[in-house]
């Protein structure tokens, strides 16, 4: 609870208001990657009755392995058209409810116990303290989260003999092969 309240007073007074702008939701692939775990990705799904290849793409930055093989560890959401897919006209998220843990705690990010800021048009505006509390609570929930899949993936990787030559993906929940 200590946790919480630390991070809900520094939140507070870096304050955070969203603007709906959107901004956080615009930007190419390359520079504006949505990480999700498997967990997410089957609540976007659900949300969406869209299939696995509709809305996500392996992370691009793959490891080459010794046999030929290379391998990532991450999954990204597509983007189309330099804007995250499920940005509707007028910046408004398809899926809000379902949103993964980066755009429910953005513009905040815990780097280990450091809180962390990125640009966005609605820091430094008022918040409740009750805001700033969900915000904390998410924000701990997230790196939990984080951690876990983290964990998943290392005890997966180190159990998977990647095939010469394949293209995978590993998550908590398997090695992935890649086609293409």
């Amino acid at each position: 609870m200590q946790r919480i309240r630390d991070l809900s007073s520094q939140i507070r007074k870096i304050g955070f208001q969203c603007r709906e702008c959107g901004i956080c939701c615009r930007g190419d692939e390359a520079t504006s990657r949505v990480i999700v775990s498997p967990p997410e990705i089957d609540q976007m799904l659900s949300a969406t009755k869209r299939t696995r290849d509709e809305i996500v793409i392996p992370y691009p930055e793959f490891i080459e392995a010794e046999n030929g093989a290379t391998f990532t560890f991450e999954w990204c959401l597509k983007n189309g058209n330099g804007n995250c897919i499920f940005q509707e006209e007028g910046g408004r998220c398809a899926i809000y409810s379902s949103r993964p843990w980066i755009c429910r705690t953005y513009p905040f990010a815990l780097d280990g116990d450091t809180l962390t800021v990125s640009e966005c048009p609605g820091t430094g505006e008022a918040m409740t303290p009750e805001e700033a509390d969900e915000i904390a609570s998410d924000l701990l929930k997230r790196q939990k989260a984080e951690e876990e899949e983290e964990s998943a993936v290392g005890r997966i990787f180190s159990s998977h003999t990647i095939p010469e030559g394949a293209k995978v993906v590993f998550d908590s929940r398997g090695m992935w092969s890649i086609h293409g």
